[in-house]
């Protein structure tokens, strides 16, 4: 049986329940979901920390706004712009696999139907949800400092804040599929395995041929800071 911490991964990034492979109607629905589940939960919460900190209080007077309402509207325009970039980086995969298309694609699709397949990916979801969370974060973060928001860091990546790294629940998720690969002895997991392997060479090599290449990840923030000024979050430019 084909099982290793790369290999899961790869499954991870090439789920048709990811947000690059998901149609595009459901890559926002991917992203609120993701913000539901206990990890997004609490990065929404830390979130709210760093508005409620960073927030001008003669701002928040003059607005009419209460601190406690900032992490649900933090968290709402999180989840907006978390969901463009997936949307915007999304629609460079499809591009690039549209032109090159991956000929396991249809097999690899009749294969999550099976019911062990289902299985794996119903347990490796939460971790598929953290590196949706993961990413949008990281990325926002990023934006957040270069366009000198005067935002605290959320991610803890960054931070270092234990509490909330320990809150993630990828290497619990990565040891649950490792066992349940390890017990499997259905093939058509394992032919599952292969070709989302080789599935990931594949998109590699496709977005490889792009002639221009694609805007960095952070980029698709430019612009959030109007909205976080609405939350009274100020810039030093």
């Amino acid at each position: 049986m084909l099982c290793s911490r790369r290999s899961l991964v790869i499954v991870l990034l090439l789920s048709a329940a990811s947000p690059t492979w998901a149609q595009p109607e459901d890559r926002a629905r991917l992203v609120r979901e993701a913000f539901a589940s206990p990890y997004g939960q609490a990065l929404t919460a830390e979130l709210g920390k760093a508005l409620r900190a960073s927030a001008e209080p003669a701002c928040l007077a003059e607005k009419g706004l209460a601190a406690d309402q900032l992490e649900l509207r933090g968290r709402d325009i999180i989840i907006s712009w978390g969901t463009r970039m997936f949307e915007s980086t999304g629609a460079l995969i499809d591009r690039q696999n549209a032109a090159n298309p991956f000929p396991g694609a249809a097999e690899r699709e009749r294969l999550e139907r099976n019911a062990d397949v289902r299985r794996f990916l119903a347990i490796e979801q939460p971790m598929r949800q953290a590196k949706i969370l993961d990413l949008i974060i990281e990325h926002f973060d990023r934006y957040v400092l270069i366009s000198r928001s005067k935002l605290g860091t959320v991610s803890p990546v960054a931070t270092g804040n234990k509490e909330l790294l320990d809150r993630n629940p990828t290497e619990a998720t990565e040891d649950a599929l490792e066992k349940f690969v390890a017990k499997s002895k259905s093939s058509a997991l394992e032919r599952f395995l292969r070709l989302s392997e080789q599935a990931a060479l594949a998109q590699r090599a496709a977005i490889s041929k792009t002639s221009v290449p694609p805007p960095l990840p952070h980029t698709y923030f430019r612009g959030i800071e109007k909205d976080l000024a609405e939350l009274c979050i100020g810039s030093s430019k």
